[in-house]
């Protein structure tokens, strides 16, 4: 097996977490917010497992609920840079092993809701059977440097070692993914079936796992309530139960939060967010964020299987005006694929430029293309902003035919299986090292990568990237701006707007601030 550079040194040592004093202890909260908290969100997912994946519905329920060995650590004073180190959530301790063939996970002392201890069998068994149920979590592990083939070994009841075939940047910080989810393996055992041998049928309308909370009720794609465990350790707020609904439309929303019956709601149209700053006992959080809205391309036939026609298409799209009309003016426009790099020549507005590339390709009379989009994903903003790039595309001649895709799910599953044309589309980054999640996007065999790109020179940076300790600060940086440049001029996805994280929530209720994926985390509430 090889085994990375980060190994060399002192980098093991600097790797390891110390976890035992996990952040946020429980705090009194304030009388006015009560027990209840009541959190509308645009969509909910069929599922509370990753199985099937809901996009960023499912990150409502696994990331609130947050049964995940570890989790990014937050600033309860300000979110304007998201964290990227992680502390204890299920695990007490996770650091590399002497020789760095795998990371030694040691277990916090909990109780699931059937009061069955948090086991490492607990653990071998949920990231066995999440590798069966969503093969986008076998990928991310592989990718993080995790042996997929042999994933666990059992130390003893509350240790184990993840084996590896390298340690990367991002080994240590994957473990917050909540695709990793860790389930109650003594009662989900019981409802496996021949059928079903991962229990994914009964796991995904029951709560059988450690994150201290009680199933009260859920309706795929509707509600999901939840109570506190009386018996669960860890820390918590003072908040009681969480009821968290699904309500599509975004002035519902508001005129829930305004009038106090929602106390936490996100997805807005971004000038919604603008008149709830104003609305009596109603705050914003607006959060930096590493989150990119893009525009996806399947590369693999027709007109967007030339780069120049792909080009053409980004030099195209106004991106300023984008965050004017659609965005009201929170965000930044992309000035290349990736975050903190700038200066692609193909994100330059040039309506000329871009009949240029198109005539050269073949299509100086332009071409029909429809565009998908979800208000699930990346939000309502998702409407506008296919009516402006349909607009500004039409000036180049290319006839967009706008294709709205409601269900969550669907719309996710078509995203996977590549069948769509073109595509507006977020992510939350889950995991925050861009040596992560470069990959999921463009690297050659990458689960989520349904582009049909792929580039050699890309895979050996990338790889490089994630062997480099954070240390080597500028290493990192000219291998992204290699990594950056690789993906423009391929061009499978487009970054328009780097955007913020943002929500609406009533005064006097502490803990809301989102996580580095923008989402909240249930137990936080009330700290």
């Amino acid at each position: 097996m090889n085994r990375s550079p980060l190994l060399t040194g002192g980098i093991v040592a600097a790797l390891a977490v110390s976890l035992a004093g996990c952040a946020g202890g429980s705090s009194q909260a304030s009388s006015a917010q009560g027990d209840n908290v009541v959190v509308a969100v645009g969509a909910l997912p069929d599922s509370l497992t990753p199985s099937p994946w809901g996009g960023s519905a499912s990150h409502v329920v696994l990331s609130g609920l947050g049964s995940q060995l570890l989790q990014y650590k937050t600033d309860e004073n300000s979110c304007e840079r998201p964290s990227t180190d992680v502390t204890s959530k299920l695990a007490e301790s996770a650091e590399p092993n002497a020789d760095g063939t795998g990371i030694i996970v040691k277990l916090r002392k909990l109780t699931s809701q059937f009061g069955n201890t948090l086991s490492a069998e607990d653990v071998r068994w949920s990231l066995d059977i999440g590798m069966k149920r969503q093969p986008v979590m076998k990928g991310t592990l592989k990718s993080s440097g995790f042996d997929v083939d042999n994933l666990v070994t059992v130390i003893d009841d509350r240790t184990v070692q993840l084996n590896t075939t390298e340690i990367t940047s991002y080994t240590i910080e994957a473990l917050q993914n909540n695709l990793f989810y860790i389930h109650d393996s003594t009662e989900a055992k019981k409802h496996a079936t021949a059928d079903d041998p991962t229990a994914n049928n009964w796991l995904s309308r029951n709560l059988a796992d450690y994150s201290g909370w009680e199933l009260e009720e859920f309706t795929p794609g509707t509600t999901l309530t939840v109570t506190a465990d009386p018996d669960w350790t860890g820390e918590r707020g003072d908040v009681k139960r969480v009821v968290v609904k699904a309500v599509p439309s975004t002035a519902t929303r508001s005129q829930l939060v305004e009038s106090g019956e929602v106390q936490v709601a996100n997805a807005f149209e971004y000038d919604q967010y603008e008149s709830l700053k104003r609305a009596p006992g109603v705050s914003v959080a607006d959060c930096a964020s590493q989150t990119r809205d893009t525009l996806m391309f399947n590369t693999k036939a027709g007109p967007l299987s030339d780069e120049k026609v792909r080009h053409a298409i980004s030099m195209a799209i106004d991106r300023e005006a984008l965050v004017k009309g659609a965005y009201a003016g929170y965000g930044e426009p992309a000035g290349s694929i990736f975050p903190m790099v700038e200066g692609s020549d193909i994100y330059k507005f040039d309506t000329a430029g871009a009949r240029k590339l198109l005539a050269e390709a073949g299509y100086a009379d332009g071409f029909p293309l429809t565009l998908s989009y979800s208000e699930t994903r990346p939000g309502p903003v998702a409407a506008k902003t296919a009516v402006l790039i349909q607009s500004m595309l039409k000036e180049v001649g290319i006839d967009v035919e706008l294709k709205n895709v409601a269900s969550a799910t669907d719309f996710s599953t078509a995203l996977i299986d590549g069948r769509y044309q073109a595509v507006l589309y977020a992510e939350p980054i889950v995991i925050s090292d861009p040596a992560y999640y470069s990959y999921a996007f463009y690297g050659t065999g990458a689960p989520s990568n349904s582009t049909g790109w792929s580039d050699p020179k890309f895979d050996k940076a990338r790889a490089e990237l994630a062997a480099t300790p954070d240390e080597e600060a500028d290493k990192r940086a000219d291998l992204l701006n290699e990594m950056a440049a690789l993906v423009d001029k391929g061009a499978p996805i487009l970054s328009l707007v780097e955007v913020r994280g943002m929500l609406a929530q009533k005064e006097g209720l502490s803990g809301v601030l989102p996580l580095t994926n923008g989402q909240i985390y249930f137990n936080a509430l009330g700290r």
